[in-house]
């Protein structure tokens, strides 16, 4: 196997988007530079990179990759085992798997963006009651048709680690006006959730953080 490059991995102290990326290296041993910035060295940083966003991944000190999916796609092929598959079909149910949960982000992102603190919250109960159910049910059942314990068959794949960390930000409470509990009740993705969690190394990954 090739030498592994040297990575470097930029976010916030936060989960959120670099989450799926930092587990999908963990669980690989991949080494990296997991840098942690805060707001200031941000508003430095930013007018530097390619589009205006974090994570950002430096690759040998000098190529990087922006687009938190792009890092996650590259990243799944490093390492022995290959957390985005390298079949096309295979894939393919990965991305598909991935764009639903990037749907139910975009249903957030109105909400998100509204200054007013009464209308953001009645955007968040009309998406806990209408918005989210259809979008958490069709993942619910594509996620059933799978043969393994993980959403697209036996081997864990960075789909999961979306579907995970889609989970956390909705249990930890961080939407307002969407219950906590909103994902307990979809029995194939908790099953995805309580696989990912159970993995040795998102377990040892996670005791350290």
């Amino acid at each position: 196997m090739s030498a592994l490059p040297k990575l470097k991995l930029t976010y916030f102290n936060i989960k959120a988007r670099a989450e799926p990326i930092r587990l999908a290296l963990a669980i690989n041993s991949i080494p990296f530079e997991d840098e942690r910035i805060d707001r200031s060295k941000w508003m430095e940083l930013k007018p530097t990179t390619t589009f205006g966003q974090l994570p950002l991944l430096t690759v040998n000190g000098d190529n990087v990759i922006a687009q938190s999916t792009a890092i996650l796609r590259y990243v799944g092929k490093l390492g022995s085992l290959k957390l985005y598959p390298d079949d096309p079909l295979k894939a393919a149910l990965v991305d598909q798997l991935i764009a639903q949960v990037q749907d139910v982000e975009a249903s957030l992102r109105p909400s998100g963006e509204e200054k007013d603190a009464v209308k953001k919250l009645a955007m968040r109960v009309e998406l806990a009651s209408k918005t989210l159910p259809p979008l958490f049910a069709a993942l619910d059942a594509f996620v059933a048709k799978s043969f393994g314990k993980y959403a697209t068959g036996a081997d864990i794949s960075i789909g999961d680690l979306f579907v995970y960390q889609m989970n956390t930000s909705f249990s930890s409470g961080a939407y307002d006006g969407i219950p906590a509990s909103i994902l307990q009740g979809y029995e194939h993705i908790q099953k995805v959730v309580a696989a990912v969690k159970a993995h040795p190394a998102v377990a040892a990954w996670e005791a350290a953080h």
